[in-house]
């Protein structure tokens, strides 16, 4: 299994305080059959997540070295969770910001209490730059829809969604949200979101691959969720939307008959 987004990389926003609870919640991981974490720190400007990238890079080579040192037997890599803004091309533009594992993909988190009304300017630039946005935690957004969702898929943006929030830890409304998404094969990435020691869903892991099952109606595609998809993110390569995936089928399937 694999963790796309997470806070762990130490005091540096809120999530793990210091070094040591970053290694209590990797040993947790680890022990729940984890494999692979990128560590996605937040870049939000307006409350001061801004840490700049030499220093997260050593903070990063230093928590390593650690996980080295206590033989814990799992990969890390580093990115950001970047929080979009009317600055957001500043700081892309002045390396600010960091993709996932020096890749492609950009996890994104829009505006929890209002719609960002130049979002599709935003994705537009990006698909221009050769970026892949992956948007975190959909369910979480009131102010967007299904629908809306459905719009920036064929745009060629993915979607991740929080384990906790199939456990009701963000509420009924993100709970089914994300199940009908589920449901609709309209989310890529099911990872934890996880801040603090004690707060973690690392061991409902083997239960939520068993419910991602039912949801989406296939192991297949509840295995690409939790540890395939995300592997491709972290080696750069293309991560297609499964609807799209099976469309493309199809279409090939239909051309063999025509023929």
């Amino acid at each position: 299994m694999k963790d796309l987004h997470n806070h762990i990389l130490f005091g540096i926003d809120d999530g793990s305080r210091d070094i040591e609870e970053s290694i209590h919640i990797i040993e947790e991981a680890k022990r729940n059959g984890y494999t692979d974490l990128v560590l996605t720190p937040h870049y939000r400007e307006k409350e001061g997540f801004t840490c700049d990238n030499k220093k997260k890079k050593k903070l990063f080579d230093i928590l390593q070295e650690e996980v080295k040192k206590r033989n814990i037997n799992i990969n890390l890599y580093l990115g950001n969770e970047i929080t979009l803004d009317e600055d957001f091309f500043y700081y892309l533009r002045t390396n600010q910001l960091l993709s996932l594992n020096d890749s492609k993909y950009l996890l994104l988190e829009l505006p929890f209490q209002s719609r960002l009304e130049n979002l599709d300017e935003i994705i537009s630039e990006l698909k221009r730059l050769d970026l892949v946005p992956i948007i975190a935690h959909p369910e979480r957004y009131e102010d967007y829809y299904l629908e809306d969702y459905q719009k920036l898929i064929y745009d060629g943006v993915l979607f991740q969604g929080n384990l906790g929030s199939l456990y009701n830890k963000y509420g009924t409304k993100a709970k089914n949200k994300l199940e009908e998404m589920l449901r609709r094969h309209m989310i890529h990435f099911i990872s934890s979101d996880t801040h603090h020691e004690g707060q973690t869903s690392y061991s409902r892991i083997h239960d939520t691959v068993d419910k991602l099952e039912i949801l989406t109606g296939s192991k297949e595609m509840a295995l690409e969720l939790v540890d395939e998809n995300i592997s491709k993110v972290i080696k750069n390569k293309e991560v297609t939307a499964y609807r799209m995936r099976q469309k493309k089928q199809g279409l090939k399937i239909l051309k063999m008959f025509n023929k």
